[in-house]
């Protein structure tokens, strides 16, 4: 009797520790401000509700490999994942994802809040913009133009709406702040052309405004359309007016010479634009203007770039992980979230007028954002943008004219795509 009764017990035990449990939630978030915003939130609701969330953190390179690979194997190790939203096709592509909206009505709501900027939940959706709902947006980044406000009004330039209005702002400041012997004493543009994804970034904002598309209407590469040539070759003229090696730079360098006062103009994120209000930072403090991407023969689109949270299909506890979802996307805590460092993906914190007194630049981030674009929502551009990105790159290097690099990536993309097939 007394060995059946241990045997029973044994039993019990091992069942318990096979069930999930409400109490513990693992989340893989990256690296940074972005991931550093949500381990916050998950230390505030770890107090509030007692349940225990693990903190999986890696560094860009990484997180997409270390998230698919998980997501594959059907082991459950995430409960919740940050997806750079150019991810979000793959996985959606590979079915690794839970639907959000069914957990949404076991709980009364219909869908995702209205509140939501609608750009950020297209990202969301697959197929893009009219599909089920796999993510909810947690960090609304938009690309935004950076310009020396005060030399703008130095040479009485408007704020540029057109990239001709920029390329004549280019050469006027270029050569007019100018240091003699020893060259431009500020740079007209500075710009991301490394590699991958450092110049494909850069890039899009003019290709888009050219008229330049990804693919053409039945999905083949059309990147050497005359449309994409000319962005390219516009790119380069900007280059000119660059500072010595930009054709390597990527994010760091391109602040270093914005916050030193060394170039006069970029396309960044949202994330540059606290250190230039840091005098321990910046060389220009109140003297940087911000808005939206400029147009040529389209209208300027930024590209998107939101952080979102998905519930990874296998997960042992997705109602538990639907409950802090909830929770990390709500107004309230999704503005401390801003208080952060991290843009909202809500309309109503963009105009909340607390926020927009610590962060003057909301109102344009907000119009970029709504009329931002995502890249394209293939599961296969993670290779497309780092092929791209390399015949880019030799092209501003001077390896390559812009129509050998159009070219030459359109053959290459088709490679890719006839790869997958």
């Amino acid at each position: 009797m007394r060995t059946l009764l241990v045997t029973l017990l044994l039993l019990l035990a091992v069942s318990c520790s096979s069930q999930p449990s409400r109490n513990q939630l693992t989340v893989a978030v990256i690296s940074g401000a972005e991931g550093e915003a949500l381990k916050q939130a998950a230390r505030d609701y770890e107090a509030k509700t007692g349940t225990h969330i693990e903190i999986a953190q890696f560094p860009y390179a990484n997180l997409f490999e270390k998230e698919l690979i998980d997501l594959k194997s059907h082991t459950g190790a995430y409960d919740l994942i940050m997806l750079d939203d150019p991810w979000f096709p793959r996985f959606a592509n590979e079915n690794v994802l839970t639907e959000l909206t069914p957990l949404m009505q076991k709980r009364g709501q219909s869908g995702p809040d209205p509140d939501f900027v609608e750009a950020s939940l297209n990202v969301c959706r697959h197929p893009f913009q009219t599909g089920a709902l796999y993510a909810l947006p947690y960090v609304g980044n938009s690309q935004l133009f950076f310009y020396r406000k005060d030399l703008f009004e130095k040479y009485s330039l408007k704020p540029p709406a057109t990239w001709d209005d920029v390329l004549a702002a280019v050469k006027t400041i270029h050569e007019k702040e100018t240091a003699g012997a020893n060259g431009a004493k500020v740079y007209g543009y500075v710009m991301r052309a490394a590699q991958g994804n450092a110049a494909v970034a850069d890039f899009m904002p003019i290709f888009w405004a050219f008229g330049g598309e990804m693919f053409d209407a039945s999905g083949k590469p059309a990147v050497n359309s005359p449309e994409g040539i000319a962005a390219l070759q516009f790119m380069l003229e900007l280059g000119k007016y660059s500072p010595p090696g930009y054709a390597s730079f990527n994010a760091d360098e391109v602040a270093a010479h914005l916050l030193q006062g060394t170039a006069a103009m970029s396309i960044n994120w949202p994330v540059w634009i606290s250190p230039f209000s840091d005098p321990s930072r910046s060389k220009v403090v109140g003297r940087m203007g911000f808005t939206t991407l400029p147009g040529a023969k389209k209208p300027g689109q930024a590209e998107i770039g939101n952080w979102l949270i998905a519930i990874p299909r296998y997960s042992k506890n997705a109602e538990a992980a639907m409950d802090f979802l909830l929770w990390a996307t709500a107004p309230e805590q999704m503005k401390v979230s801003t208080r952060r460092g991290n843009p909202p993906t809500r309309r109503s914190l963009f105009t909340d007028a607390e926020l927009v007194a610590k962060n003057p630049a909301y109102p344009a981030q907000l119009r970029s954002l709504e009329s931002s674009r995502p890249r394209p929502r293939t599961p296969y551009w993670n290779e497309i943008e780092n092929a791209f990105g390399i015949f880019l790159s030799k092209a501003n290097s001077g390896e390559l004219s812009a129509a050998e690099a159009m070219n030459q990536a359109n053959a290459e993309i088709e490679k890719i795509l006839q790869r997958a097939k």
